[in-house]
C-alpha cells in the first residue's frame, strides 16, 4: 500500500494586539493598583501612540484571514492594554472569536490586576478558542488539529507592582500539564502555546522583571511530554530559534501584530514534522498584509532531557 502523504496544517499565529477602547469602567481600586500605572504608560509615555492603529490593522487582518483561510488561528496573549472587560470584549469581536476556529491564552496585560484575573473575562470572551481536552481546570488544554496537537498553557498572573511584568505557570498547572501530555496519543507533533518566552531574540534569557518565574520547570515538563515546538508572544519583536541552550525545542515569537512599524503575524504550514513559515507584514499604505521573510524548522520531538 502506498504511503499516504499527510495534509498540511496551516496556522496563523498572532499576538500582543493591545486593544484599547474610548470608555473604561474605572473603579476606585484601579487608581491604587497597577492599572493606573498602565494607564500612564498608555496615555503619557507613548504606548497608546505605538498602538494607535490597532483597530485598523485588525480590520485588515480580518480580510486577510478570509482570503487565506488558515486551519486554525493561534493567539498567544495580550489582547488588551489594561485588562478591562471592555477591551477584552472588543478584542474578541475584532478577532471574530465566535466565527473563526482558534486557540487563545491570556497575557500579562489581560491579567493587569488580581481582580481582572479572578473575574475571568478573558476566559469568558475567548471561550470558543479554549475548547479542548483538559483535566479539571481551564488550563492547560489541548486541541487536535488534523495531524498535530496544540496545547494551551496559561503563564500569565497578576502582579502588584507597576514595574513587575513577570509570569508564573504554577505547580498545580504544571502537574496537570504533565498528566495531559501523558494522555495524548504518541506519534504526532505537540505544539505548546503560551505567552511568556523561553529566550529573547539574542538567545539569552528574558529580563528578570519580565521573565517567567518557573520557566525551568515548564521546560522540564514540556520536554518530558514530547513538546516539539513552542509558540509565544510577550516580546514585540518577531524571531525564532531552532534550539538554544535554554530551550530544548524550537521556539517562535510572533511579535506584535498591531504595534506601529512592527505589525505582522506568522503563517505556518506544517506537514508531518516540518514547518515552513511565512511572515506577513502589514502595509499601511495599501491597508493590507504582504509577504515578509520566510524560514523553516524541523519539529522532531525532543528526547526527554533535564533542563
Amino acid at each position: 500500500m502506498a504511503h499516504q502523504e499527510l495534509s498540511p496544517v496551516r496556522l496563523a499565529h498572532l499576538s500582543d494586539i493591545h486593544v484599547t477602547v474610548r470608555r473604561y469602567s474605572w473603579k476606585r481600586e484601579d487608581w491604587l493598583n497597577k492599572r493606573f500605572a498602565g494607564w500612564l504608560n498608555l496615555r503619557v509615555l507613548g504606548r497608546g501612540y505605538r498602538f494607535r492603529s490597532a483597530e485598523r490593522v485588525l480590520q485588515a487582518l480580518a480580510v486577510e484571514i478570509d482570503q487565506r483561510r488558515p486551519t486554525r488561528i493561534v493567539f498567544s496573549g495580550d489582547a488588551t492594554a489594561l485588562g478591562f472587560e471592555e477591551e477584552i470584549a472588543r478584542a474578541a469581536e475584532l478577532l471574530r472569536v465566535e466565527q473563526l476556529p482558534g486557540l487563545a491564552v491570556p497575557g500579562n496585560h489581560d491579567y493587569c490586576t488580581r481582580t481582572a484575573m479572578l473575574q475571568g473575562h478573558f476566559e469568558r470572551y475567548f471561550a470558543p478558542w479554549q475548547v479542548g481536552q483538559r483535566l479539571d481546570q481551564t488550563y492547560p488544554f489541548a486541541q487536535q488539529v488534523d495531524s498535530l496537537w496544540l496545547i494551551g498553557v496559561n503563564s500569565a498572573t497578576a502582579n502588584r507592582w507597576a514595574w513587575d511584568a513577570r509570569g508564573r505557570v504554577g505547580a498545580a498547572q504544571l502537574e496537570r500539564l504533565s498528566h495531559l501530555l501523558e494522555q495524548l496519543p504518541a506519534g504526532t507533533p505537540r505544539i505548546l502555546v503560551t505567552h511568556y518566552p523561553a529566550v529573547v531574540a539574542s538567545g539569552g534569557p528574558e529580563l528578570v522583571l519580565r521573565h517567567l518565574r518557573d520557566l525551568r520547570c515548564l521546560l522540564e515538563v514540556a520536554a518530558r511530554g514530547g513538546i516539539s515546538l513552542m509558540l509565544h508572544g510577550h516580546r514585540h519583536d518577531r524571531y525564532h530559534h531552532p534550539r538554544t541552550d535554554l530551550a530544548p525545542f524550537p521556539i517562535i515569537c510572533a511579535g506584535s501584530t498591531t504595534q506601529t512599524g512592527r505589525w505582522s503575524y506568522n503563517e505556518y504550514c506544517i506537514r508531518g514534522n516540518h514547518l515552513s513559515a511565512q511572515q506577513r507584514l502589514y502595509e499601511p499604505g495599501q491597508h493590507c498584509f504582504v509577504d515578509g521573510d520566510t524560514f523553516e524548522l524541523d519539529l522532531h520531538s525532543p528526547t526527554p532531557v533535564t533542563v
